[in-house]
């Protein structure tokens, strides 16, 4: 009959409402293709490892504590070795872990200390500031030792494996001051400690 305006059936409606919202997704997808990605984030929070020629020595896993400017660490290590600081010499399992003791974080950086059972000792206190997303140095605070490079790496990354008639050498940078080797020399061989080693006084001087 002319002049009739058909009217949609309410099937028809429900066809063409899907139709539209599958519409309205795709445009939203598109739209948020061409976002620029966010930057990731880059924070101290996570798991580091201390490689020697391709070795894992130590891991730390680092996370801030709960509260404001305060963070907790484990320190991932030999059950027993030898150092001097940059030699690592008699690696033997199995691993242990030590929890920090206290932790926080100023100027950019976390510094974690890690009790020293030993009698007399004093802890352990490292400094962690990131290089990139993926790196990290790692002062060992107390010792004029170069920094230590860290690789960001899986909580699940095991230490090792060792060789323990094997010492682990790591690449020192020198210092602005420091005289042009002439003659490559064998590194060091660093003096026996016990178990709970790694523990240089001031001045990185050998405790032993």
């Amino acid at each position: 009959m002319e002049g009739r305006v058909r009217v949609p059936s309410f099937l028809s409606r429900v066809v063409f409402f899907r139709y539209a919202r599958r519409m309205v997704a795709r445009i939203l997808f598109l739209f948020a293709l061409l976002l620029p990605a966010p930057a990731m984030a880059e924070t101290l929070e996570g798991s580091w490892a201390f490689e020697v020629e391709g070795t894992v020595i130590f891991r730390f896993d680092i996370a801030p504590a709960g509260k404001d400017g305060e963070w907790r660490g484990t320190w991932n290590k030999p059950g027993s070795f030898a150092s001097d600081g940059n030699n690592f010499q008699q690696l033997a399992g199995p691993p242990e872990q030590v929890k920090s003791m206290a932790g926080l974080e100023f100027d950019h950086e976390v510094e974690l200390s890690f009790n020293d059972p030993r009698p007399d000792a004093i802890p352990d206190i490292f400094r962690f500031r990131l290089i990139d997303s993926d790196a990290a140095e790692m002062d060992y605070v107390g010792t004029d030792l170069a920094p230590y490079i860290l690789e960001r790496v899986s909580p699940a990354t095991k230490l090792g494996p060792w060789d323990a008639e094997r010492t682990y050498s790591r690449g020192v940078p020198a210092g602005p001051n420091a005289p042009e080797v002439v003659e490559q020399l064998p590194a060091p061989v660093p003096p026996p400690v016990d178990s709970q080693g790694f523990r240089l006084p001031p001045g990185g001087a050998p405790t032993r």
